[in-house]
Parts: structure tokens; C-alpha cells; sequence
């Protein structure tokens, strides 16, 4: 009996092993390439694996040459069982933009750029407007986390409490309309949630430290690493995913706000969102970025879990 419950418990551990993808932003030649390296066949026009699933963290739209090639792939693996995927920042931009409300509106004012990769999205389907709807309705059906117990997944920055909101603005395992006007405002719990979840947490930076970017933009604002507390930490020690030199001294309070921050002791999570270089993936033994920044000059890249309880970096692929 036990031999059989072995058995039993070695085939179900080895259907369950999936491939984290990071941010794809269009960029389908790429994808078609990864995934062959992940062992991943095309049959009858949808990539699919025997004993694996992929999982995507979100992006896979805009910035790239063919987001609409992009998301007919990502569709397909999960409608039919062989991927699951979770809505990110540029998702939402798409749906806030192309959703209309009942004032026949945009659900939500996004920045001019967002606005403009939308639009290009939009103009990948050519009029055909009956189709591009049905897509922006399927990514409306899209979770914001997804918690496989061993690891979790999600855009860019996970927290029990957001994703226990988020689950509950969840209609028949969609958000409806109603809940995409909640989710447009950053002052209801629910907006404060799906902001924080899919764009992470940024502190203001004070007024008389200037910072520029490489475009000698000012910048207002700084990501952090949420996986650390921020008291007595420095701009530098706290950051993540800027790109920008931040100052070697401690923080000032007056610009800190709380957070639920991250710890060793919990499960495994996989994000994307924060454009790193491949030596900068596994921040931590229960931390991993796998956007190796595909579009701004990088590659793409994916985590291949195959069961253990801390990151490996030598599960990780690159195209």
C-alpha cells in the first residue's frame, strides 16, 4: 500500500512542476523561442508540455512588436490547461483604456505613453474590434495571485491582505465592470490593492534630493525591495529596480509609510515587473524576479520549479 501511495504521490509531484515566464511585452518571436528551450511543443497551433505548466506574471503585452500574436499563445495555453497566467500593470492599462464604463468612457485616465501602447495594441487587430473586445474580456478573467502553496505568483508585490480583497471584488472568476471602476481608483481599498500588487510599493523621494534617470529625467520616486523593513535603511540598501543611482544614507522617516513586508519564513514568490539583469534574479532563498527586462535590451528568461522549497539559481533560463 505504501508503494502505491508513493507511486501515486511521484506522479502527481511530477504533473505539477511549472515554468515562471517572465514579462513577455509583446515580444512573441521571442516567446515561440523560450519555449522550446522549456520543452515545449506545438501541436494543432497551442504550445503545451506533458508533465509542466507554464506560468506568466504579466506584461506579456505592449512595448513589443506583436502583443496580439502574444496574447492568442498566452489565451491558448490556458484555456486549454497548459498554462495559467496573472494580470500585470500593462494588462490593466489595456483594459482601463479599451473597457468603456456606462458613460460610454475609459474607465480610467492613464498616462499619455500607456495611452499610446493601448492604442498600438489596438491597432494590431486591424477593426477588428469584435475580437480585440473579446481579448480585453478574457484578461478581465485574469487573477492578480496565484498561490500554488509551495510558491506564489504575482506581478509585483505580494501581500495576504491585497490579495484576500482582491479575491473578494472577484465575480464568478472575473472582475465585472463594477469592480474595474473600484479597481481604477487608488483611494478605494480595492484600487489601493491592485495598484500596490501589480506596480509594487515606491517611496516619494524627498524635494531637495534631485535624482535623473539615463534620459536626465527627474525622478520623484523610488522602488523598494519589500521583502526588508525600511527603518534605518538607506536609499540604496532599500531600492530595487531603479534605474537610477540612489544616495548611500540612511532614509529620512518623514517620507517612510508603512508596509507588510515580505519575510524569510514565508513561501516562495515569483514576480516580474522590475527589468533586472540575470545575476540579479534570486534576491533571496524565497525571492525571484524573472523579468530579465526583454524590453529594454534584455532577454527573456523563466524559472524552472521542480519542486524545491528555496530558489535555485540554476533553475533559471534564458533565451
Amino acid at each position: 500500500m505504501e508503494q502505491i501511495k508513493d507511486k501515486v504521490n511521484n506522479i502527481i509531484q511530477e504533473h505539477c512542476y511549472y515554468d515562471i515566464i517572465g514579462d513577455v511585452h509583446g515580444n512573441a518571436t521571442e516567446l515561440e523561442q523560450l519555449l522550446p528551450m522549456l520543452g515545449y511543443k506545438q501541436i494543432y497551433g497551442i504550445w503545451r508540455h506533458t508533465r509542466r505548466k507554464a506560468v506568466f506574471v504579466g506584461d506579456f503585452i505592449h512595448r513589443g512588436p506583436n502583443s496580439r500574436r502574444v496574447l492568442e499563445i498566452v489565451k491558448d495555453m490556458v484555456k486549454y490547461g497548459f498554462a495559467h497566467a496573472i494580470l500585470g500593470n500593462h494588462e490593466l492599462y489595456a483594459i482601463f483604456h479599451l473597457s468603456k464604463n456606462k458613460d460610454g468612457k475609459p474607465f480610467k485616465k492613464i498616462s499619455d505613453s500607456s495611452k499610446k501602447m493601448a492604442e498600438q495594441l489596438k491597432s494590431e487587430f486591424h477593426g477588428e474590434e469584435k475580437l480585440l473586445k473579446k481579448y480585453i474580456k478574457w484578461m478581465r478573467t485574469l487573477p492578480i495571485h496565484l498561490d500554488f502553496g509551495a510558491f506564489r505568483v504575482v506581478h509585483a508585490y505580494w501581500n495576504d491582505d491585497y490579495a484576500r480583497i482582491i479575491a473578494q471584488h472577484r465575480t464568478e472568476g472575473s472582475f465585472s465592470k463594477k469592480a474595474l471602476a473600484y479597481m481604477a481608483d487608488s483611494r478605494h481599498p480595492l484600487g489601493n490593492a491592485v495598484e500596490k500588487s501589480t506596480k509594487g510599493i515606491e517611496f516619494n523621494l524627498p524635494k531637495d534630493l534631485i535624482i535623473k534617470d539615463s534620459d536626465n529625467n527627474r525622478r520623484g520616486s523610488f522602488r523598494i525591495g519589500w521583502w526588508k523593513p525600511a527603518e534605518n535603511k538607506t536609499f540604496r540598501e532599500l531600492a530595487y529596480g531603479n534605474k537610477f543611482t540612489l544616495p548611500d544614507y540612511t532614509i529620512p522617516r518623514q517620507i517612510l509609510f508603512p508596509y507588510k513586508w515580505y519575510s524569510e519564513k514565508e513561501p516562495m514568490v515569483f514576480f516580474g515587473h522590475y527589468c533586472m539583469d540575470k545575476n540579479n534574479m534570486v534576491v533571496r532563498n524565497n525571492i525571484c524576479c524573472v523579468d530579465a527586462c526583454a524590453a529594454n535590451g534584455g532577454t527573456l528568461a523563466a524559472y524552472c520549479w521542480q519542486g524545491e522549497t528555496e530558489m535555485d539559481a540554476n533553475h533559471l533560463v534564458f533565451l
